[in-house]
């Protein structure tokens, strides 16, 4: 059993090591990206839209490897964990955007 465990670890582990590394840069995004909503000046929004443009063309691209590196067989499953991750970084990214929006708000208002 905990041989089992071992194996499905070792093969989890270059996945998680991209996931990991984009969920750090998509938090540092996210907050750029709430903090530029609350100000309302159209450069900063602008900005704001070019570095998500930018950052969901990466995690695209990191997805590519997440798929080439999945711990799975399967084609379909492989292709589900890449669409799992990449929606999880996506959630992450719109969560941390959102809360500092909010917190902004809060905090001014």
């Amino acid at each position: 059993m905990s041989n089992i465990l071992a194996q499905i670890n070792e093969r989890l582990e270059p996945a998680e090591e991209i996931f990991f590394k984009w969920l750090n840069r998509i938090f540092i995004s996210g907050i750029l990206v709430g903090s530029a909503w609350i100000d309302d000046a159209p450069p900063l929004v602008i900005a704001a839209f070019i570095l998500t443009l930018y950052i969901f063309i990466r995690v695209m691209l990191a997805s590519v490897s997440i798929y080439s590196v999945a711990p799975f067989n399967a084609k379909v499953a492989k292709t589900m964990f890449a669409i799992l991750s990449f929606g999880i970084l996506g959630l992450s990214f719109l969560t941390v955007a959102t809360f500092v929006e909010r917190i902004s708000i809060f905090v001014v208002g």
